[in-house]
């Protein structure tokens, strides 16, 4: 059975240094390599998640920052139990993996982690 991605953020997360995406979801070959010569050329790190970790939220991941710039990697405990133990070495290498269960919200409300945090990029007004 297929599945419809209806967000990008459900298949992909672009962090500073490094991004997940499961180039799997994108069915057209010309869109697939489109996808992937765009993040090369961003010289992040790529990590590849596959359909199954997709089904685990895997994709639904979101980088933050905390005052001294330290970066996380905030996910489900889903998702983060779908990583192999090579995927979570390569993104330690980058982030503090920070998970936490979110079984009601990922099985009734359809997202996850990434679906319930916002990004602020303001500047600091002294």
């Amino acid at each position: 059975k297929k599945v419809l991605i209806y967000h990008t953020n459900v298949m992909l997360c672009v962090a500073n240094e490094y991004a997940v995406v499961c180039l799997e979801c994108i069915t057209d070959p010309t869109e697939r390599k489109a996808v992937k010569e765009s993040l090369e050329k961003t010289n992040k790190t790529i990590m590849e998640l596959s359909l199954d970790q997709i089904d685990q939220f895997a994709g639904n991941m979101l980088e933050a920052q905390n005052k001294n710039n330290e970066s996380f990697l905030i996910m489900s405990s889903r998702a983060y139990h779908s990583l192999t133990s090579k995927q979570v070495v390569e993104i330690e290498h980058h982030s503090k993996i920070i998970h936490s269960p979110l079984t009601t919200i990922e099985n009734y409300g359809g997202g996850s982690a990434r679906c319930m945090l916002a990004e602020i990029f303001l500047t600091k007004n002294r």
